[in-house]
């Protein structure tokens, strides 16, 4: 990667891809119900011969493939959306670094990326201001290259998989890979902190807009980063009045995504969700009368067990279940929000919206996750345990859990305790 070739990036194409191919990930999926909606369904329902079960078999498998195909579109517009905001941001850093260098009457090498003063002089009193020039060129190359190198290989791996016709692979696997890499692509184009200075010009460069949108998308990684703002800072863990640490809380959920040691019922996705937000810092309600046993607790024993009577005595109703911490939450302070608002630290609770689940019926709150990224199109990342899930798609994966579950209603939820 060089000069020009960032310059005439066009990260305009690279968007406009990355919606056509989202765009035929919906129609996949529109026609996968329509198969099942007008076909296989009626077939179940009205031919019930050896004939009529092999043309139902026919179909479904038609929608299978389908089904396979439209979560490896989306994982394809995923990694484009990575790639576009990349080349978009590098070259914010670029502009700016040319300008700088425009400003002191400095020349820039295309070629080579060499920043010297425009005499060819050893002009000492510019020595510093070479130096930051320099660092801004280097740090837009090395994350347009890395977007780029990123992209390039899932994109192949995504195309080796055009043949693939079961949808668990093509969700599990390649969407969720995907979508790892498109949250990687961001990482990558964030600076390594080594340089302070560095990281205030890129912060510096970028658009107000580009700001939030990390903010939305690596809350961890820019917290922890030297020469990011404070007040930035201050404001990613929650601002000054808050009573948990949302950057711990999304960090400890990254690192424990998979770890079943921290696992204590058969259960876990509530318990996990939990255990993020007292990570976070979140203060238990206890009760001095009942304990954890009280009807309006939350938290859970220092040192609590696993077993059947530890799971009644060390941890609070509202604690694993995902319907009870979801209804103690909204007692006491927290809001739900709309999709358009959510932040990295917000829980996501599933409720049932139809009559297709044995286990639970219409109207319960049966699952809770822990929004761990937001992306620039708005696509909400979250994190869980049963099963085990990091920074996947909400809306990669809604259409298949709900063709296995039935319809579901998503309430986000922003917790704000008032105890």
């Amino acid at each position: 990667m060089d000069i020009a070739t960032l310059k005439a990036a066009n990260s305009g194409d690279v968007d406009a891809a990355a919606g056509g191919w989202m765009s035929l990930s919906k129609e996949c999926w529109q026609a996968v119900n329509d198969i099942h909606d007008n076909g296989v369904d009626p077939l179940k329902a009205n031919w019930k011969d050896r004939v009529g079960a092999a043309a139902g078999q026919k179909l479904e498998e038609q929608a299978r493939a389908l089904e396979a195909g439209a979560d490896i579109m989306r994982g394809v517009a995923m990694v484009l959306d990575g790639l576009g905001a990349e080349i978009n941001r590098a070259q914010q850093l670029l502009n700016s670094a040319l300008s700088m260098a425009n400003g002191y009457g400095l020349t820039v090498d295309e070629a080579s990326g060499t920043v010297h003063a425009a005499s060819g002089g050893a002009d000492s009193s510019l020595d510093s201001v070479v130096q930051e020039v320099n660092a801004m060129v280097q740090e837009a190359l090395r994350e347009a290259t890395q977007a780029d190198q990123q992209a390039a290989a899932e994109l192949q791996k995504l195309g080796n998989a055009t043949c693939e016709t079961d949808p668990d692979k093509a969700l599990n696997d390649l969407q969720n890979e995907a979508s790892q890499v498109e949250i990687n692509e961001y990482k990558g184009g964030i600076p390594d902190g080594q340089d302070p200075r560095l990281v205030a010009d890129w912060w510096k460069a970028l658009p107000d807009d580009q700001r939030q949108q990390l903010m939305l998308s690596n809350p961890v990684e820019l917290a922890n980063l030297p020469g990011i703002p404070d007040d930035v800072k201050l404001q990613l863990r929650g601002g000054p009045d808050a009573k948990y640490d949302r950057v711990k809380m999304v960090q400890w959920a990254l690192d424990h995504w998979n770890d079943h040691s921290v696992d204590r019922f058969d259960d876990n996705c509530t318990d996990f969700a939990s255990e993020a937000l007292l990570q976070g810092g979140l203060k238990p309600k206890w009760d001095s009368w009942w304990g954890w046993r009280g009807d309006d607790t939350w938290g859970r024993s220092d040192d609590p067990g696993s077993d059947w009577l530890s799971q009644r005595t060390d941890y609070s109703k509202s604690w694993a279940g995902a319907q009870n911490m979801h209804d103690f939450m909204m007692r006491h302070g927290s809001q739900e929000i709309p999709p358009d608002q959510v932040k990295p630290g917000d829980l996501v609770y599933y409720e049932e919206d139809s009559s297709q689940d044995s286990q639970d019926g219409k109207g319960v709150i049966h699952h809770t996750a822990v929004v761990t990224a937001v992306t620039p199109d708005g696509d909400i990342r979250y994190t869980q345990h049963s099963g085990d899930q990091r920074d996947v798609s909400i809306g990669g994966r809604m259409d298949a859990f709900q063709e296995g579950r039935g319809h579901q209603k998503l309430h986000f939820v922003r917790v704000n305790p008032d105890w």
